[in-house]
């Protein structure tokens, strides 16, 4: 199974992270970056299946990117076992 790595110790900004996301998930140039579109895209046009993990979260990103995280967990239930998602916060 595919693996993808996002590394929050390199995301800041909700930019930075559909900037990320365009190269990590191979996206198209079509996509939106919005919440909607990223959910068509996990749910319809990424090679599957995939595990996806978010990695060095600090608790300030956690809430920050709480409805991102939403909808990679949405995805992941849509999906069953076709897209396996989990997040790590930063160690201490």
């Amino acid at each position: 199974m595919k693996e993808i790595i996002f590394d929050f110790d390199r995301i800041g900004t909700e930019e930075d992270f559909y900037k990320t996301a365009v190269k990590q998930l191979a996206l198209p140039e079509f996509f939106g970056n919005n919440l909607d579109a990223l959910y068509d895209m996990l749910t319809g046009n990424i090679e599957l299946p995939v595990t996806i993990r978010f990695v060095n979260l600090s608790l300030g990103q956690l809430e920050k990117f709480d409805a991102i995280i939403a909808v990679f967990e949405d995805a992941a239930a849509s999906l069953e076992d076709e897209l396996i998602f989990e997040y790590y916060l930063q160690k201490p």
